[in-house]
């Protein structure tokens, strides 16, 4: 089935344009398209993440789609992609990684940080004042006036852990994009933590339909944007560096993304409104998740289709290049399992109360398998969930997760007045 949507999107690419589509049907031309742009190959964007040009996504594409290793070789070959093994730059990558993230395991023991995980997160100052400006986005057919929250993360790795200057050698990472709906009197806030991929007005407004949460429900909004996403990230794809195989990198955007999200409710509390919520979908809701573990004071939290199982995640998608070469690409996935360990939703205490506990999730989610969502919610002393019929991709945009959500806002008072 995967071959053949993939062989259809190929010979017939969906088309049309928002004027002639419903939102439901941009946003499915959008995620295939979306679904085509990761498969392609990209010449020369990154040698050192490549082989012959060929990106780590493509490969792994083709290992779905074709039948054997040999039509692999062959569709390479044949498209003139292929004439050798991995390439030094790749092989060293790899081995980087390896070595950095064992070293990283030593670190974490001598630290106590994997015996208590809450010890490893630093906890941020309050951010009390930001730059706001007024902006304004498509929403749907008409646009949509908001203001852009913009302010200096901060944050930084402990100081001897491996990776740490080339996390802070980013360009664009550590300045935060938030995006504001807020009403002239003081409302109720809800911050919400946006999916992978995501990161633009544009995307972010429309998976988390604000004009019903900030119009109808009557809420004041700030959706934070992720590390390496949207104007944080230097891909054309958001999030597209979050899919290089660095581990450590995956460790930081975690500790980081819980930096900022708190920074930033700090700052909905400067506004007035006495609530606080947390609303986080997919890579969201693992974020949200994670904070509940760290920011006491919470009106609640809503982890929507959350993935809270980073090693199973990564490795049920671990690029098909790095497992062909045997024990020279190898991932050892115990040590990476031990050590993301300080990031995991599983390894803190949540600290919100029980009854403002929220999860919803899919029953047929081929990405977010509902294992996690489940493990989730055994962590969280087996709160109120919500099992929709439905995948991943447009959970969001399932009726009965609207009415779940509304209905869990209303239980932990966050009443806006709408």
């Amino acid at each position: 089935q995967t071959a053949d949507e993939y062989e259809r999107l190929v010979a017939e690419p969906p088309s049309g344009s928002d004027d002639n589509l419903s939102r439901r049907q941009q946003v499915a031309r959008d995620t295939q398209l979306g679904a085509l742009r990761l498969s392609q190959v990209e010449r020369g964007a990154d040698p050192a993440g490549s082989i012959a040009g060929v990106s780590f996504r493509h490969l792994a594409m083709l290992a779905q789609i074709k039948s054997s290793d040999g039509d692999v070789w062959a569709s390479l070959r044949k498209s003139e992609h292929l004439d050798r093994g991995p390439s030094e730059a790749l092989t060293g990558r790899l081995r980087r990684m390896r070595n950095e993230v064992a070293s990283a395991r030593a670190l974490y023991e001598t630290q106590g940080w994997l015996a208590n995980p809450s010890s490893y997160h630093q906890e941020p100052p309050l951010l009390e004042s930001a730059a706001l400006s007024d902006d304004v986005s498509w929403y749907g057919p008409r646009r949509l006036r908001f203001r852009r929250l913009v302010f200096e993360s901060g944050y930084q790795p402990h100081p001897e852990e491996p990776g740490r200057d080339r996390w802070l050698d980013h360009p664009s990472n550590n300045t935060v994009h938030a995006y504001v709906l807020e009403h002239p009197e003081p409302r109720p806030w809800l911050v919400c933590v946006h999916g992978f991929g995501m990161g633009s007005p544009f995307v972010n407004f429309a998976g988390f339909q604000v004009a019903y949460l900030h119009e109808t429900l009557g809420l004041n909004l700030v959706l934070p944007v992720l590390p390496l996403h949207g104007p944080r990230g230097q891909k054309r794809f958001s999030g597209g560096e979050v899919l290089e195989p660095d581990y450590m990198k995956m460790i930081f955007l975690f500790a980081q993304a819980a930096w900022d999200v708190r920074r930033v409710v700090s700052w909905a509390r400067t506004r007035g409104g006495g609530e606080v919520g947390l609303y986080g979908i997919s890579l969201g809701g693992y974020v949200a998740a994670l904070v509940a573990g760290l920011e006491d004071a919470l009106s609640c939290v809503i982890a929507g289709i959350p993935c809270v199982d980073f090693p199973n995640l990564a490795r049920d998608n671990e690029p098909w290049i790095m497992r062909r070469y045997g024990d020279e690409l190898r991932v050892d996935w115990s040590v990476v399992r031990t050590l993301s360990h300080v990031v995991s939703p599983l390894a803190l205490a949540p600290r919100v109360p029980k009854d403002r506990r929220f999860i919803y999730a899919g029953i047929a989610d081929r990405i977010v398998h509902p294992d996690q969502p489940r493990a989730l919610w055994r962590h969280w002393d087996e709160p109120e969930i919500h099992w929709f019929s439905g995948g991943h991709v447009l959970g969001v945009m399932n009726g009965s997760t609207r009415e779940f959500v509304t209905r869990s806002l209303a239980t932990a008072g966050l009443d806006g007045g709408g």
